[in-house]
C-alpha cells in the first residue's frame, strides 16, 4: 500500500472554470451575472437525456475495488475519482494525503464566485470488506436487477454506501455546468478511511480549513426511511468505543478444584458492567449527563411530529417489549438521550456440552452513543474512572479506547433547514420527515468543531439498501432522486439568507 503522506496534488479540470461551457445546451438567456435563465427544468431536461451515460459512469466506480481497512485499490479509487471530476465539471481536484487513505477536495465554482454562497459536500469513496462467497453476484461486477415490486437497482460493494450517493452531487454539477451555470458553489470533500472510523477526517478538515470554507456542510448518506419518505436530519449521535479486558488466573483453571477462593475475570466484568446502569436503564457513571443538551419545545414539536410504529417495530425485530431506559418514548430514548451498551463479551468456554472451568480472561467491547454537547473523550475519561473506583483489585484490568466521534447536532431553527427542506420536497415530491439527529453515528462534527458550519444528512438510498451486507444495493430511481435534490439545493441556496 502506498504511504500517503505529507504533500498533496492537483488536477485541473481544463477549461472547467468557465461556465459559458454548454451554455447554449438549453432554451432560454443569461442573467446579469452569466447564469442560464432556464433554470431547474433545464437541469431536469439534460440529465434525464444523460442519466443512462451517468449510471455507465457510477458503475465504472463500483467496478473499482476501494477498501480502506486493507488498501485495496485506493490507489486506482483517488485517481478515477480525479477524473470524473474534470469530467463533470469541477474546476480542479486536490488528493490530501493523510497518515492513512488520501481524501479528495473538488471545486466548481459559479460565474459570480464571490457572490454565491458555497456548499461543502462530504461523502467518502472507501468501501467495507467483501466476502464474494456471500453475494448473489460479484460484489465489485455492478449488476442491475429489478425488485418483486418492480423496483430497478444496481448491486454492488459501494452502491448505497456511499459512491452512489456522492456521485449524484457529480451529476447535478454537470447538469447545471452545461445548461447554463452553477447558481451556488460546491466544494466536494472526499474522505478515504470513513469504514475505518475516519481517524484522519479532523485533521484534513482543520488543516485545510481555508480550502473547505463554506456556508453550509450537507451530507447525502444512509437510507430514507422505510415509507419511502425521505429524511432531513440535523445532526448524529457521537460514540465512545472501548475495551475492558480482565486476566485472573495465568490459565484456565478446574472450577471444583480452585472455585471460591480463586477470582474470576468474568465474574470482575459482569459485576463492573452491572454498576454501570440503574434499575431505570439510566447510566450511573459519574457525570455522565452532565453536559446532555436538553430538549427545548422546537425539540418536542418534532418529536410529536414524527411517526412511530410501536407494534411494527417489536414485530420486525421479534420482541416482547423494550428496554426500560431514560426518556417519555422510543424516539425521545433513540434521539435525545445517551446509551451505553455492551457490544460483546468474551470469556471462558462457548462450545457444545460442558466444561467446567474459571476462565483465565475476559473481555468486554462497550460503545457508548452520546449526543449534543457531549465530549466523547471526557465521557471515556469519566468510564475509565468509574472502572477504577468498582474494580475489586483481585483480577488484572486493562481499559483502552479503541475510538471516538463527536456528536453533532444543528438547531431546527437554524436559516440552512428551509431551502434544504424545499430542495428534499421538490426532488422527491412528498414532504420529508424532519430528525433532529441520527440515532447513529457520522463524522459531521468535524465541519462543525473546525469550520462551524451548520450541517445537515440528506439520505439518497433504499431503505433496504443493504450497505455493509451482502447485496448492497442502490435503487436506481433512489439516484435519480438524489440527483434532483442536489440540483434543487444549488438553486434554493442561491437566494436563501443564511444568516
Amino acid at each position: 500500500m502506498t504511504d500517503h503522506r505529507g504533500d498533496e496534488r492537483t488536477r485541473s479540470a481544463e477549461n472547467s472554470g468557465d461556465d459559458s461551457n454548454g451554455g447554449d445546451s438549453g432554451s432560454g438567456g443569461r442573467d446579469e451575472d452569466g447564469e442560464a435563465t432556464n433554470g431547474v427544468a433545464a437541469v431536469d431536461e439534460y440529465v434525464e437525456a444523460n442519466f443512462d451515460a451517468f449510471l455507465g459512469d457510477l458503475e465504472t466506480l463500483l467496478r473499482q475495488p476501494s477498501i480502506s481497512a486493507t488498501g485495496e485499490g485506493v490507489d486506482e479509487c483517488t485517481s478515477l475519482v480525479e477524473r470524473l471530476c474534470a469530467e463533470y465539471g469541477f474546476d480542479e481536484t486536490t488528493a490530501v494525503d493523510t497518515p492513512g487513505q488520501p481524501a479528495i477536495v473538488a471545486h466548481a465554482r459559479a460565474a459570480a464566485a464571490d457572490d454565491r454562497p458555497t456548499v461543502l459536500v462530504y461523502g467518502h469513496y472507501d468501501v467495507q470488506p467483501v466476502t464474494p462467497e456471500a453475494w448473489s453476484t460479484p460484489p465489485f461486477e455492478p449488476t442491475r436487477r429489478t425488485t418483486p415490486d418492480g423496483d430497478e437497482r444496481i448491486y454492488a460493494r459501494g452502491a448505497g454506501d456511499n459512491k452512489g450517493q456522492w456521485f449524484t452531487h457529480l451529476c447535478a454539477v454537470r447538469g447545471w455546468r452545461e445548461t447554463g451555470g452553477l447558481p451556488a458553489n460546491v466544494v466536494l470533500l472526499l474522505e478515504g478511511e470513513e469504514e475505518s472510523g475516519s481517524p484522519n477526517l479532523d485533521r484534513v478538515v482543520d488543516q485545510h480549513g481555508d480550502a473547505l470554507a463554506a456556508d453550509l456542510a450537507y451530507v447525502a448518506d444512509g437510507p430514507i426511511d422505510p415509507s419511502g419518505r425521505p429524511h432531513v436530519l440535523m445532526g448524529a449521535r457521537g460514540m465512545v468505543y472501548a475495551q475492558i479486558d480482565a486476566r485472573g488466573p495465568d490459565r484456565d483453571l478446574h472450577s471444583g478444584n480452585y472455585g471460591g477462593p480463586v477470582p474470576n475475570p468474568a465474574w470482575e466484568l459482569v459485576r463492573l458492567l452491572s454498576s454501570m446502569k440503574d434499575d431505570e436503564g439510566k447510566v450511573t457513571v459519574e457525570g455522565y449527563y452532565d453536559d446532555v443538551r436538553p430538549i427545548d419545545d422546537r425539540d418536542a414539536e418534532a418529536l410529536d411530529a414524527m411517526a412511530f410504529d410501536e407494534a411494527a417495530i417489536r414485530a420486525d425485530l421479534d420482541l416482547d417489549g423494550f428496554a426500560v431506559a431514560p426518556g417519555e418514548s422510543y424516539l425521545e430514548t433513540l434521539l435525545y438521550h445517551p446509551t451505553l451498551n455492551i457490544a460483546g463479551f468474551t470469556s471462558g468456554y462457548g462450545g457444545e456440552g460442558t466444561k467446567t472451568i474459571i476462565p483465565s480472561r475476559a473481555q468486554a467491547k462497550v460503545d457508548m452513543r452520546l449526543v449534543a454537547d457531549q465530549d466523547p473523550d471526557d465521557i471515556y475519561e469519566r468510564f475509565a474512572d468509574h472502572i477504577e473506583r468498582h474494580r475489586t483489585g483481585t483480577v488484572r484490568l486493562d481499559v483502552s479506547k479503541l475510538g471516538v466521534m463527536y456528536p453533532q447536532r444543528t438547531p431546527l431553527d437554524h436559516p440552512v433547514v428551509e431551502p434544504v427542506t424545499a430542495a428534499v420536497e421538490d426532488a422527491w415530491k412528498v414532504d420529508p420527515i424532519r430528525k433532529p439527529t441520527l440515532g447513529g453515528s457520522l463524522p459531521t462534527a468535524a465541519f462543525v468543531r473546525h469550520l462551524s458550519l451548520p450541517c445537515v444528512v440528506v439520505p439518497y438510498a433504499n431503505s433496504d439498501e443493504n450497505n455493509h451486507s451482502p447485496d448492497e444495493n442502490l435503487s436506481i430511481e433512489c439516484f435519480r432522486n438524489g440527483i434532483r435534490t442536489t440540483t434543487r439545493l444549488l438553486a434554493e441556496l442561491r437566494s436563501a439568507d443564511l444568516d
